[in-house]
């Protein structure tokens, strides 16, 4: 049977939830500009790749214990 999840290499659920997780990202930026009106390029990139890391961390933990990876 055919994955028709990676027809083309890639995983369609990943690419998926990559989207979802850029459009939700965008939306608190708008939603809080007030708050960092006065950050940096650098900082914005900083806090962005420390929360990913966070949450992918946190992920892998949890599939770890459960068994999945």
């Amino acid at each position: 049977m055919v994955d028709i999840g990676s027809p083309f290499g890639v995983d369609l659920a990943t690419t998926i939830f990559g989207a979802g997780v850029s459009l939700v990202l965008s939306a608190a930026a708008m939603t809080y500009e007030h708050r960092i009106v006065g950050w940096t390029s650098a900082e914005m990139i900083g806090v962005a790749g420390a929360a990913l890391l966070a949450v992918g961390a946190l992920l892998g933990i949890v599939l770890a214990v459960a068994g999945l990876r």
